[in-house]
């Protein structure tokens, strides 16, 4: 089955590099909020409920508005089955402001997954995300050339253009996904997905000209592997983002700190542990990122360094990032946490 796995990542990947797509909205730390990028990912979790909130600021040196996206998504596991089966259902909200025109986007989709268990160790994810998707422009703080004096643009010079002070337009969107899960054993596994969103490349123009969003493909492999000791391990990730002539490759790897020493006990008790990452965004970016985990919360910021040719202008300031979640069981009564394992199990007490 694992090998069916890989064979389906790389032919996927293949395929995918010969797709167009336009920028779009994005985390360094997209892992954090996964159903944003795959639907199938909803309810994936050890958890029964997750809350997600994700702030970016981006290249805050450059003058003029800040790029800045703000997102909040929380969702469930629902209907388990003794097999590992379960209906997963949330709520994505987006909001993306770029540039003096303040270029909005404004993003709500109802990610819908069923997992289906197809042995003990593997795990099979399909998912949908229907939505609302509606873009803005403020006009009004536009410059034409007819508007230049010679020293400044006056905007109180007529600029002749028909558009209207502001802009917008809003239309239905859809998303879909596959997530498959693979557990080696208690503590080591590995994910690969593959999505597309704007399957029907909507159109979102303000004027007789078409204008569509171009389909969103995602390719990305994850994965944890913790030493024997179950005190150190390395979670890493591979991100293939396209979206028209545009390319989001963003690698690298999560080590993984336990806070605690290994033990069992009854009663719900979820395990707490530090994370710093190194990331590469290929031709743009080195990331480094840092996360805790505590009593069901997790916490994190990223920095990304520009080494491309933005840099001059950036003064190396990519994006600043910060994040929140917070994830939940509903149903304690029958489950025991081995950290040991490393792992939650339900109805067995094993070491």
């Amino acid at each position: 089955m694992l090998k069916n796995v890989i064979t389906l990542s790389v032919l996927a990947l293949a395929w995918s590099n010969m797709i167009f797509a336009q920028q779009d909205r994005h985390f360094s730390m997209w892992m954090e909020n996964p159903t944003l990028l795959n639907p199938a990912t909803s309810g994936v979790m050890n958890e029964d409920i997750r809350f997600m909130t994700n702030m970016r600021m981006q290249w805050l040196p450059l003058n003029g508005e800040n790029f800045r996206t703000n997102s909040f998504g929380f969702d469930a596991k629902l209907m388990k089955n003794k097999s590992g089966s379960h209906l997963g259902i949330g709520l994505n909200f987006v909001n993306d402001a770029t540039g003096d025109l303040r270029l909005t986007s404004n993003i709500v989709s109802v990610p819908i997954s069923y997992t289906i268990a197809a042995d003990k160790n593997t795990f099979i994810s399909l998912g949908i995300a229907p939505g609302f998707y509606q873009q803005a422009i403020k006009n009004t703080n536009s410059t034409w050339n007819n508007q230049w004096d010679g020293a400044t643009y006056n905007q109180t010079t007529l600029s002749g253009e028909g558009f209207s002070p502001e802009l917008a337009v809003s239309t239905f969107d859809i998303g879909a996904g596959l997530h498959v899960n693979y557990k080696f054993d208690a503590s080591n596994n590995i994910n690969v997905g593959i999505s597309v969103n704007h399957i029907t490349a909507p159109l979102v123009s303000y004027s007789a000209l078409e204008n569509k969003l171009y389909r969103n493909v995602n390719i990305y492999v994850t994965g944890s592997r913790f030493m024997d000791d179950r005190n150190f391990g390395l979670s890493p990730q591979v991100l293939v983002s396209l979206y028209g002539p545009n390319r989001n490759i963003l690698f690298g790897t999560y080590f993984d700190h336990e806070m605690f020493e290994s033990s069992k006990r009854t009663d719900y008790v979820q395990r707490s542990f530090i994370s710093y990452g190194v990331f590469m965004r290929w031709g743009d970016a080195i990331v480094g990122s840092l996360t805790y985990k505590f009593k069901g919360f997790k916490v994190g910021a990223s920095y990304d360094f520009n080494i491309s040719e933005l840099s001059s202008a950036t003064r190396t300031s990519g994006g600043f990032e910060i994040f929140l979640k917070f994830s939940t069981m509903t149903d304690r009564s029958s489950y025991i946490h081995d950290r040991k394992l490393f792992r939650w199990n339900r109805g067995t007490r094993r070491l």
